[in-house]
């Protein structure tokens, strides 16, 4: 079907998409929107209705683990960066299927967070058992209710994104994202590191996001068409992001080995020349996300030095 006749509700089936791959991208606008939506009250102000922590049990967190696997782990590694910078708590990701193995010293005061998309992935539910174990409370966040994740966990936050039929994911990462940021405003709020005022001015830029995604979709996928003749021959690639896009380029990485069948890494920008730029060749493209907000310094910092980068590579060849 054409781009330009994307239906804007979610709805089963194909939806006249060539694959459900496809038709979830599309999804996305909708599905974020369902998640901000339910997780406000009719001031704007973030409520997290389902969420079943006191507020007295989220004043003295002291420490947060974060256990998932495949891209539920990506929006993880996000969510450090998010609770790190807002709440300044100490945040560990962790791969679910190594965190039983590793014996984890826990907090009297930590809370354990499990991302998944189906609430059934073993080696989450079996990290969950042995986070509650030790003590630590617990919080899902599901796109699916009733499951062995959501009964186990002391609490629970669902994305709705509705059903995701493609293997690799798509809406439920973007939606797990959207998750972790309003829990970290919630939680920044509670414990008093963010003003009302700014926990506002934020909801209001993550309200415009459906329809900035909505709006965008068409034209990256045209871009990218192009990109993929263009690279079509490529033996393998490496995705390279600085600070919170480093999560991201795992996940891009991910991506193109899940549905393209290509070899594919994901570094911290800063450390490709230390190792990764052997491999760099025209047969092995990198992708750098370069992205900057004009208001924020450091945000500013971080993409001149990607950009210093990308001009060092391309001499490279």
């Amino acid at each position: 079907m054409s781009v330009g006749n994307v239906k804007t509700k979610m709805s089963k089936g194909k939806n006249g998409f060539a694959h459900y791959m496809i038709k979830e991208i599309y999804d996305q606008p909708e599905a974020v929107r369902t998640v901000v939506e339910d997780n406000l009250d009719s001031h704007g102000k973030v409520v997290l209705q389902q969420l079943g922590l006191s507020r007295e049990l989220i004043r003295t967190i002291d420490k947060i683990t974060i256990a998932a696997s495949g891209s539920s782990r990506h929006a993880g590694m996000v969510g450090e960066f998010m609770l790190e910078r807002m709440v300044g708590l100490n945040v560990e990701v962790d791969f679910a299927s190594q965190y039983c193995y590793r014996d984890p010293v826990v907090s009297p005061h930590e809370l354990t967070i499990f991302p998944s998309q189906s609430g059934t992935t073993i080696d989450t539910i079996t990290a969950l058992q042995v986070a509650r174990k030790k003590g630590a409370s617990s919080l899902a966040i599901c796109n699916v209710p009733e499951t062995p994740l959501t009964q186990l966990a002391d609490a629970t936050l669902l994305t709705h994104a509705g059903e995701e039929v493609a293997i690799a994911a798509t809406k439920s990462f973007t939606t797990q994202l959207a998750v972790l940021y309003l829990l970290t405003l919630s939680m920044a709020r509670l414990r008093g590191r963010m003003t009302a005022h700014s926990v506002a001015g934020l909801i209001e830029q993550l309200e415009r996001l459906p329809e900035l995604l909505a709006s965008s979709l068409e034209s990256w996928e045209q871009q990218m068409r192009a990109v993929a003749e263009h690279t079509r021959q490529a033996r393998g690639f490496l995705y390279l992001g600085r600070g919170i896009h480093y999560a991201i380029a795992r996940e891009g990485a991910l991506k193109l080995k899940e549905s393209a069948y290509i070899q594919a890494e994901g570094y911290p920008a800063g450390e490709l020349k230390h190792g990764p730029n052997a491999l760099v060749s025209k047969d092995a493209p990198l992708v750098m996300i370069a992205t900057q907000d004009r208001d924020d310094p450091d945000s500013v910092l971080r993409y001149e030095k990607t950009l210093q980068l990308m001009k060092d590579m391309k001499e490279q060849g």
